[in-house]
């Protein structure tokens, strides 16, 4: 099972869009890491970040939901110990706004794996 929450500064981006405000920081990024730590809704970023990569995709498979898809190849992944994720803002140097926050034991990638996440939210 992996440990998964959505953020305060999520809950507060969906409250400024519902009421129309015209903001510009939603979620284009996945970001990985290799921190270890209780993640919780007052996360602003990860542990430890190690890579950030745009979406690959980003579908609508219900009229509530959205699925964020993120690849990276062997090369990227090369060395780095997987323990968190989550995804953040448009921004390129956009820190502190993460909109989830995942954390799973370390899975260790040696140069010959891939890695695609799959994110879904659903709007409840």
């Amino acid at each position: 099972m992996v440990d998964n929450i959505i953020t305060d500064h999520t809950k507060g981006r969906v409250a400024l869009f519902i009421g129309g405000s015209n903001f510009t920081e939603y979620p284009q990024y996945s970001i990985i890491g290799t921190g270890s730590a209780t993640i919780g809704s007052l996360d602003v970023t990860l542990v430890t970040s190690s890579d950030r990569q745009a979406f690959t995709s980003t579908t609508f498979p219900t009229s509530s939901g959205i699925i964020f898809q993120t690849d990276w190849n062997a090369a990227e992944m090369s060395g780095i110990q997987l323990t968190e994720w989550g995804l953040t803002g448009s921004f390129p140097l956009l820190t502190g706004s993460i909109w989830t926050h995942h954390y799973i034991d370390a899975v260790t990638f040696d140069g010959t794996n891939e890695l695609r996440i799959l994110e879904t939210l659903i709007v409840t």
